[in-house]
């Protein structure tokens, strides 16, 4: 058989398969392979090509098998709690960061490291503007497929953390591959949608609890609950002249005790004293790790702390 035939049974078998498929899985096929080649042109002037993708149901105790161990995890968040999942794997991931650090893809194998806050952070606007394109192509043509309207909510450890984080429904998995920068690397997408029978229950359950709970007003249990707290945190108590805290600079350099670190306060409204523990880092991150129970207010002062002090030096939020 030449080539040329069997190209010609590779196009009949594609057609037969495409007669097939259910036209809003097609309707979201192509509304996918637009909305990535155009985001990636806009936002980065990355010239993606995408190859092929892959798409299928699949269930909760899937999610894990099916988006591997490599690569940037990614909770997806939308209206009525809908949730969904991303993947890049390392060669998209190092295409698009090396694209906006050094302005091109390098061509050559990509070795995996752990993905961080920083790479989720870069690649959050280009997961953003794929999902509103996706969706405004789905508005825009004749499916009937309602869309999803999620956007990047957090970055996950590894697949089986994403998969504790999503409902447990059945999802529709994209997989995407395209060739970044006129072929100079090859990556990998993997991208979970919630089934839209799924996501129009929840979306229901939501809104039946929302017109009840108008109905009978708001339980001020919930609303306590949910009402906003500022916390700080202390690391030491510096008393300075007022000519030297009038002379401070943005270089200025306050020397703290070696101990601030490992006795820190957290202190709420008012200078009260909740807690103590030790100021550190995780994932990048300031961190603040209890040392012991939280601290019960002050009987004198029922609310209030300690008075405020000249040179507090506070870590920022």
């Amino acid at each position: 058989m030449t080539a040329l035939d069997q190209a010609s049974v590779l196009r009949r078998k594609t057609r037969a398969a495409r007669g097939d498929q259910d036209p809003h899985e097609t309707a979201s096929v192509r509304a996918l392979r637009l909305a990535l080649a155009r985001a990636a042109d806009t936002l980065f002037g990355l010239a993606l090509t995408v190859a092929t993708v892959e798409q299928r149901r699949i269930e909760a105790e899937e999610i894990e098998t099916a988006l591997g161990t490599e690569g940037l995890f990614m909770l997806l968040d939308g209206p009525g709690g809908a949730r969904g999942a991303l993947r890049f794997d390392p060669a998209f991931m190092s295409a698009v960061i090396e694209v906006q650090t050094i302005g091109q893809v390098l061509p050559g194998q990509v070795r995996a490291r752990p993905a961080t806050r920083t790479d989720a952070a870069m690649l959050a606007p280009l997961v953003d503007a794929v999902l509103s394109d996706h969706d405004a192509e789905l508005a825009r043509g004749e499916s009937g497929r309602r869309p999803c309207g999620l956007r990047f909510a957090d970055r996950a450890e590894n697949a089986r953390a994403l998969a504790l984080l999503l409902p447990r429904a059945q999802f529709d998995f994209f997989r995407v591959t395209g060739d970044l920068d006129h072929g100079a690397r090859t990556g990998c997408l993997d991208l979970l949608l919630p089934r839209e029978q799924e996501a129009a229950a929840l979306h229901g359950g939501r809104a039946d609890r929302a017109r009840a709970a108008a109905a009978t007003g708001p339980d001020l249990a919930a609303v306590a609950l949910n009402a906003p707290v500022a916390l700080d945190v202390v690391l030491a108590r510096l008393r300075l002249p007022l000519h030297a805290v009038m002379a401070f600079a943005s270089d200025t350099r306050l020397d703290l005790p070696q101990e601030g670190l490992g006795q820190a306060q957290l202190v709420g409204a008012g200078g009260q004293v909740i807690a103590k523990g030790r100021l550190g880092q995780r994932e990048g991150l300031r961190a603040f790790r209890l040392s012991g129970p939280l601290l019960e207010p002050s009987p004198t002062q029922p609310g209030k702390g300690p008075p405020p002090q000249d040179g507090t030096a506070r870590a920022a939020d």
